[in-house]
């Protein structure tokens, strides 16, 4: 069995982190940042969805599209889409060895992830060109826009005194900082048995940037071509990957 979005879902895909950013940037504007800065957070969240389906081509799109997909979501968080799909496809292929420079968090203790998470995530960029060269180009371009986007939000404070571009932005890097944290060790050292994985298994089909990506962190590893927003069904409809199968005494 495939599993693929129709057209309508693969719309509510795409659109979802660039939806929330417009609302992100109303309620800025307005000075709710009681709202904008948690919703900052959760324009992150949908773009690492999106990027890392368009990672392993998921959304359906052709290849064109595709790629300016995983570019564009790539800098709502700061990151070379295409770097981070060097690292993540190598982590998919040699899970957890000393060969998966992704993986490696997953591998230390909370405290060192805690002090060294950061630096490894700028460690990642240097590891991506090293393992796909031919890539260098639009690698280097995307962490050029990046830096590019910093100097436009200073820009924009400079002249208008307005915080919109760098309160987005200082969200978007303690997400891209941490995420080592909650996209490396956590859904590794979560087991999918575990009470507060079910409950985000349950909660998954209501809103999947959250939910579902952590939910089904076993899975993703099992069938890693399927939408991260139809992961619950794959849960209900795939057979289970062999390390998920009851054992019989």
């Amino acid at each position: 069995m495939k599993l693929e979005l129709t057209p309508a879902q693969r719309r509510i895909e795409l659109a979802r982190p660039w939806v929330l950013l417009a609302l992100y940037v109303l309620a800025a504007l307005a000075g709710w940042w009681w709202l904008a800065l948690p919703l900052a957070v959760v324009v992150c969240l949908a773009a690492f969805v999106q990027m890392h389906d368009a990672m392993h081509n998921s959304l359906g799109l052709a290849k064109p599209a595709n790629e300016r997909v995983l570019t564009l979501s790539g800098l709502l968080i700061l990151k070379s889409g295409h770097g981070l799909q060097v690292t993540h496809l190598r982590h998919h292929g040699r899970c957890l060895t000393e060969a998966d420079p992704e993986g490696a968090p997953a591998t230390w203790s909370f405290g060192r992830v805690l002090w060294q998470g950061p630096w490894h995530t700028l460690m990642l960029r240097r590891e991506s060109l090293r393992i796909a060269p031919n890539t260098r180009r639009i690698q280097l371009l995307e962490t050029g826009l990046t830096l590019g986007l910093l100097v436009a939000f200073v820009g924009l404070y400079w002249r208008t005194g307005s915080w919109v571009g760098l309160g987005y932005w200082g969200v978007a890097f303690f997400m891209s900082a941490t995420m080592p944290i909650w996209a490396s060790y956590v859904p590794h050292h979560v087991s999918a048995r575990n009470p507060v994985a079910r409950t985000a298994a349950a909660l998954a089909q209501a809103w999947t940037p959250i939910t579902a990506s952590f939910a089904f962190h076993h899975l993703h590893h099992h069938y890693p071509r399927v939408p991260t927003a139809l992961l619950y069904r794959a849960a209900a409809e795939l057979p289970p990957p062999p390390e998920e199968e009851p054992h019989h005494h």
